[in-house]
């Protein structure tokens, strides 16, 4: 029993208890202590009433409410806050910065403020500023779990995995089991390719939410992709019988049927569900994805054709559309206002690391005209060292004007007949290029490196071993906790563990007679090199992997070997083989 002196919980208990139920995603017991307050004109109060709203997602009622009350408490930073959140998710973008910087002004020590400060930049794509102040907030809190988890989600979103790994696992350690740190480390682990554990995080998640639809879902990307057919179709069809026209479901359903062999059917019942779902766009997208997945491009670029036609602004299907277009082989138009002389380059933080490997050959073409500046981060710097022809590294800089990377596609003359035309465009360094000759001299030749990958769906270490010829000695650049594959095939010389940088991943490559294995780095690297090879693609392969007449566009000296059946790769390998050892005849007889 309570003693007799003490006190009864007060309203204002009760407010701040809402509160931090409403945090931690108890919105049930927030509104039940909520209501036990009678009416009031309190700004915590009102906040906290607001806070609920926005939680339940009633964003109109959530903004009328702050509106209403910011406006008699302009000073009230809380409130200034939250009017801003409301302002962004009914997409007022200026309103809500100008609210979130007047509410870090009104408490420059409130680190949730400024977590929704950095939000908002992140929104808008302001990743520099947005990581800055996440940064800043977790060196001053470092026990903080909701900054460790917004800078990890961060340095994920940047392609920085090893550092978010590193973020994740220490909000991991401070709350062992918050969903939010335990998802977000899933997908990590996910685009890692490390699926075993993604999957064992994204079921611990779920045990802590397991009403939680975002989660739910991507448990059952993992089931997917760890080959777990059947729990994955039916945590989809869970989803589906309380969220029928849950658009993520659908298509995550319609790619588990085709990879269980059942593709027409897959297909067919995601098209039925698009065209039941006839004002939902973003349904036909997925429709789109799924048609490029099975590689029939042509299918797909008609149908987000239309999507684009009927929502110009849409970007989702204007990403698509040109993705698609460059996957057939055709290119953009040069852009005759653009033609003039573009510095400095930028390559934005977003852009992926094979992406990027394909494109930077266009900085060759601008070299010969001018001086090319380039904006990049130390992770792109290290590659643009090893350029063919130099190009001058810029900082970053408030207020820059630079051109986009990707935009040289449209504003260069280019088609597929030209594309390849700057390969080989890297270059070794000297030193570590005889540093690994001499290293590798000690081993019969052909050298041949190899590369494999993990997941139900994967080309693994065992299919690779079985396009390499006995007379051959297999050169593993696999890096990381596969490498541990090799104990069950002994023969591969492992020189991935001595390799760190992407320096003397290029020095390595130049020195082997070909690379073997699926879409990767290390394969681009090699085409980038001008070293011949042989790739292994899925049916859906991307972009860059675009052929005429069975040769690829954009990397002459590679073999591309696309699978026959989503899926399977029985029959690719026997070609891939087939391709491997006449590339090999032909080398042996050029060095005769």
């Amino acid at each position: 029993m309570p003693s007799a002196g003490m006190s009864a919980p007060s309203w204002q208990d009760r407010v701040k208890t809402a509160q931090e139920f409403i945090a931690a995603g108890r919105i049930e017991e927030a509104e039940a202590l909520l209501e036990e307050i009678p009416a009031t004109s309190d700004p915590d109060a009102l906040n906290a009433r607001a806070t609920l709203a926005l939680a339940r997602r009633q964003t109109e009622f959530a903004f009328d409410m702050l509106a209403e009350a910011a406006t008699i408490y302009p000073e009230h930073a809380s409130l200034i806050t939250n009017l801003g959140i409301a302002h962004q998710l009914l997409g007022r973008a200026e309103e809500a910065m100008i609210c979130l910087e007047r509410a870090v002004a009104l408490a420059p020590r409130n680190s949730a403020i400024k977590l929704a400060l950095a939000r908002a930049l992140l929104s808008r794509g302001n990743v520099t500023d947005a990581r800055a102040i996440t940064e800043t907030v977790v060196d001053n809190e470092p026990g903080n779990t909701r900054a460790l988890l917004q800078f990890g989600a961060i340095e994920f979103a940047l392609g920085h995995t090893s550092s978010a790994e590193t973020v994740l696992l220490r909000a991991l350690e401070i709350a062992p089991d918050d969903p939010d740190a335990l998802g977000h480390l899933s997908a990590l682990m996910l685009e890692r390719s490390r699926f075993d554990e993604a999957l064992k995080l994204a079921e611990r998640a779920h045990l802590r939410t397991p009403l939680d639809t975002d989660g739910l879902l991507h448990l059952a990307y993992c089931r997917a992709a760890t080959g777990r057919w059947s729990q994955a179709e039916a945590t989809c069809e869970k989803l589906l019988a309380y969220a029928p026209a849950h658009v993520g479901a659908r298509e995550i359903l319609a790619r588990v049927t085709i990879a269980k062999g059942e593709m027409d059917r897959g297909i067919a019942q995601l098209t039925e569900f698009v065209r039941a779902q006839k004002s939902d766009h973003s349904a036909a997208i997925a429709l789109v994805r799924v048609l490029q997945l099975v590689g029939r491009f042509n299918e797909a670029l008609k149908l987000v054709d239309r999507v684009a036609q009927a929502l110009p602004e849409n970007e989702a299907a204007k990403s698509l559309q040109k993705t698609l277009e460059l996957t057939l082989g055709r290119f953009p138009s040069p852009d005759p206002t653009a033609l003039e002389p573009v510095t400095p380059i930028s390559v934005p933080s977003t852009t992926g690391a094979l992406e990027f490997v394909a494109l930077v050959r266009l900085l060759r073409r601008l070299t010969s005209q001018q001086d090319v500046h380039v904006v990049a981060e130390p992770r792109y710097q290290a590659l643009l060292a090893h350029l063919a022809e130099p190009v001058i590294m810029d900082e970053p800089r408030p207020g820059l004007s630079a051109t986009p990377l990707q935009s040289l596609l449209r504003i260069l003359s280019i088609d597929a007949c030209t594309i390849a035309d700057d390969v080989p465009y890297l270059r070794p360094d000297a030193e570590l290029f005889a540093k690994w000759r001499d290293a590798l001299a000690v081993f019969a030749r052909p050298l041949v490196g190899i590369l494999w990958e993990s997941g139900a769906l994967g080309l693994s270490m065992e299919q690779v071993a079985a396009v390499i010829p006995h007379s051959v000695t297999p050169i593993s650049l696999m890096s990381g906790a596969q490498r541990h594959d090799m104990k069950r095939w002994r023969l591969p010389i492992d020189a991935g563990v001595h390799i760190e940088r992407p320096a003397e991943l290029i020095a390595a490559i130049a020195n082997l007679d070909a690379v073997v294995g699926p879409d990767s780095f290390a394969v681009h690297i090699a085409g980038a090199l001008g070293v011949p090879g042989v790739v292994f693609v899925p049916c859906g392969y991307p972009w860059y992997w675009a052929q005429a007449g069975g040769k690829p566009l954009w990397y002459p000296s590679f073999e591309v070997v696309a699978q026959e059946r989503f899926g399977h790769w029985s029959e690719a390998i026997e070609q891939g083989g087939r391709k491997l050892e006449a590339l090999l005849r032909g080398s042996t007889s050029e060095l005769g």
